[in-house]
Parts: structure tokens; sequence; C-alpha cells
């Protein structure tokens, strides 16, 4: 064996005094009684502090890199004033607390970051605040694993469970939030990543505003008034998210409004009022996502240009489409889609249907205007009003079509994380399509 030189172990001993190393950093610990705020001035950048159990009332600011880890039943109270925590430093790490009671004004939050880069919130829980994380002007910050509610009000009075402003660069992962204004609102944001987090009970699960480059996965979102409300955006990508029970008389899974550049591919939308609406919306790409058991499975309002929709599965909606707006085509010029109510055969075999499939009818725009016509749905008379309008298509309204509807669902491959995660799931809602089709058949409709 050669023994080292002593050039190298002049490089080596640089390279050491170069790296930083936080062999002075102090793990300081705070008691019920005493101040956490005090400990927190007096503590130096690096610095470990832990919470001990117990209600620790006052509003604090870090303001140096560090780390606040709680103890169970360490709660920090804001007693219904400003922030509860304000971070103002960058690399400051927030876990294992119950943050509560912040006050109510716009920007108050459980926890307010304000201009600084590279936090990661983790394992906390919030709870009555108005803002639950609020991140303004920073980049890079890690949101993990936390609990958002807010107090109970009508959610216009409540404030929104993470809210980003400007900058970007975050990581949302795995967190639980309900009860909020919008679960998770992107305002002027851009480069953000969100994945497996669960938002019920709000008014919008997702709000984008005027933001761009964002990538949704694996996300559930349920029981809210709208799911995803897109608004004036860019560059956003929806993978395998559940969009469900949105069923408020105003409530979508997934609305696009203005918007370009967006992928939507291997998603559900259940038992939304409206499953899918396109806006005014620019080169989209709606690929094998499931929509199903909606009041309306797809609407088309406005211009909606250079759009591209294929291998998506339209089982058991009341009202598959409902169109207003600019004549569209509806497949990729290969495959379309798998409509259930799709009545033509497949001649050739190539599992295409030889005649296309028009979307939207004159009885649905009827039924826009008078709800009650849907006591009528899948009757005799409806059926031959339909077939009437294929016959006549000048009776119905803006040319939209499938060229190539396709005579067996689209087979929707998931991610194995998913698949193996969720195999109880889908074998429930297995049963319940089998109800679902059961139903269908008595009325009339023809499953293939």
């Amino acid at each position: 064996m050669h023994r080292l030189q002593g050039p190298f172990w002049f490089i080596i001993l640089l390279l050491l005094w170069l790296v930083p190393v936080d062999a002075s950093a102090e793990d300081l610990k705070v008691e019920e009684g005493q101040s956490i705020q005090r400990m927190l001035d007096q503590a130096e950048a690096g610095d470990i502090l832990t919470i001990f159990p117990g209600t620790y009332r006052e509003n604090i600011v870090i303001n140096k890199r560090m780390t606040l880890k709680g103890e169970p039943g360490a709660k920090i109270d804001g007693g219904g004033k400003g922030n509860v925590i304000e971070i103002t430093a960058p690399d400051v790490t927030v876990k294992g607390l119950t943050i509560q009671n912040s006050g109510s004004g716009q920007e108050d939050s459980g926890i307010f970051i304000k201009k600084a880069d590279g936090n990661i919130i983790e394992n906390n829980t919030l709870k009555d605040v108005h803002n639950g994380i609020y991140i303004a002007n920073s980049m890079d910050n890690r949101v993990l694993k936390n609990s958002i509610t807010s107090y109970e009000s009508h959610f216009s009075k409540r404030g929104n469970g993470i809210h980003m402003f400007k900058g970007g660069g975050h990581l949302l992962k795995e967190n639980e939030i309900a009860a909020v204004q919008d679960g998770i609102y992107y305002d002027f944001t851009e480069h953000v990543k969100v994945t497996g987090n669960h938002v019920s009970d709000s008014r919008y699960g997702m709000h984008f505003m005027f933001s761009e480059d964002i990538s949704a996965e694996g996300n559930h979102i349920e029981k809210n008034v709208t799911g995803f409300m897109v608004m004036d955006s860019a560059d956003i990508i929806f993978i395998e998210n559940r969009v469900t029970d949105h069923f408020h008389f105003r409530g979508f899974g997934i609305i696009i409004y203005e918007t370009k550049n967006v992928l939507v591919e291997r998603n559900e939308m259940l038992r939304n009022s409206t499953g899918l609406s396109l806006e005014n919306g620019m080169n989209l790409s709606i690929n094998r996502n499931l929509i199903a058991a909606n009041q309306v499975g797809l609407e088309f309002v406005g211009k909606n240009k250079n759009n591209l929709l294929a291998e998506n599965n339209f089982i058991g909606n009341v009202v598959q489409s409902r169109i207003s707006g600019e004549d569209m085509r509806l497949d990729d010029g290969l495959k379309g889609n798998y409509w259930d109510d799709y009545s033509s055969f497949d001649l050739s075999g190539d599992g295409i249907g030889e005649e296309a499939y028009k979307a939207g009818s004159l009885y649905d725009r009827i039924l826009r205007k008078q709800p009650y016509w849907q006591f009528f749905f899948e009757s005799p008379s409806v059926k031959l009003w339909t077939k009437a309008e294929s016959l006549f298509p000048s009776f119905g309204s803006a040319e939209v079509y499938d060229a190539r509807p396709l005579i067996e669902p689209a087979e929707i491959q998931l991610s194995a994380a998913q698949q193996n995660g969720d195999q109880w799931r889908y074998g429930v809602i297995g049963m319940v399509f089998i109800a679902i089709s059961l139903l269908v058949i008595v009325k009339g409709r023809k499953f293939r």
C-alpha cells in the first residue's frame, strides 16, 4: 500500500477546512412555562430547539437557520392574532408541532414563510388558523405530511390550506387538508410539484391563478365545491388524481378556463356535477381518463383550440357531453374514446366503430334550461329524438364529434405503486360500476 505523501494530506486538510461543519450546534430544550421566542433569540444558527409537551401561548419569529422540533403534545397557540410562526430565514425545519389560533387577517397563518428559501415544514398539525401555510416570494420549500384545517365558518371567511404567492420550486407531498377556503392555491407561482395530498370539504381542492409549470400527481380531491379550478395558467400536468363527489350545483371535477398546454392523463373523475369542463382552452391533451357517474361527463364552452382527446372512458354519465361554442373533433386521428351510449358496430374488427360519435344534442341543451327533463333520460321518445338528430345533424348543436370511437373501454394503465396500494379500492369501484351497468342496461343504454 502506498503511503499518502505530504501534498495529499495538505489537500485533504484544505477540503476539511472549506466544508462547513456545525460542530458547535447545540440541542436546546424548552419546557412549558418558558418562552420559545426567548430561546430562539439566544440560539445560534444551526441549533436544534426541542419543544417539550405543553401549550406555549406566543407568536414567534424564526430569523436564523435552525430546527424547531416538537415532542408529542407540544402546542404553540397564537392567541387569535397575526401569524403563529413566521419564518424569515432559509434552511429552517419545523416539525412535530401543533400550531393553532392564528389571526383572521388576509395573510394571517399558522406558518408564514416570507422571502425564505429551502425550508422544511413536516408532520405538523395546524388547526383553527386562517391560512395554514402561506409561502410568499420564496423558493424551494418542502411541505410534507402536515394536517391543516381552518376554523368553523363559511368557506368565504376562511383562508387557504397552503397558499403560494410568487416564487416557486416547492414540493407539497402527502398533506391532509380539510375545511379551508381553497386547499392549495397557486398565485403567480411556478415550478411546483404536488403529490399524494388529500383535500376535502372546502371550496376548491386546488386553485390555479396565473401560474405555470405545475405537476399534480396522485392526489385525492373529494367533496369540495370544485376539484381543480384552473384559470389563466399554462403548462399544467394532472396525472393519476382522483377527483370525486363534487355534487354542488356549480360543482366541477376539473374546470380549465383560459389556460394552455395542459396534460390530463389517467385521472378518475367520478360522481361530480360536471366531470370535465373546458372553456377557451388551448393545446390540451386529455388521455386515458375515467369520466364516470357524473351528471354531465364532458362540457365545452367557448372556443377550444388544438385539443386532443383519446382513449378516455365515458361511462354511466347522465349526460355524456354538453356543447356550446365551436365545432371540434374529439379523437387524435388514430383512436377516439369509449362512449357507453355509442350504438354503431365494428365491422372491420379493429376495435373502432364504423360511424362517428356525435357529442352533445338538442336534448342536452334543453336539459340545461329545463332540468326536470332529466325525468325522460333514456326514454323511448328521447332515444327516437337522438336517432333523428343523427340523421339530420342540423337539428343539433355545434359539430363536435369523435371520428374514431372505441367499441370497448380503453385500458388505463396506472403506476405500479398506485396499483399495489389501491387494489381494494378498485374492487369496490368495480362493484359500483357493475351496479351502474345493470341499472343503465335496465334503462336501455347499450354497453359493449
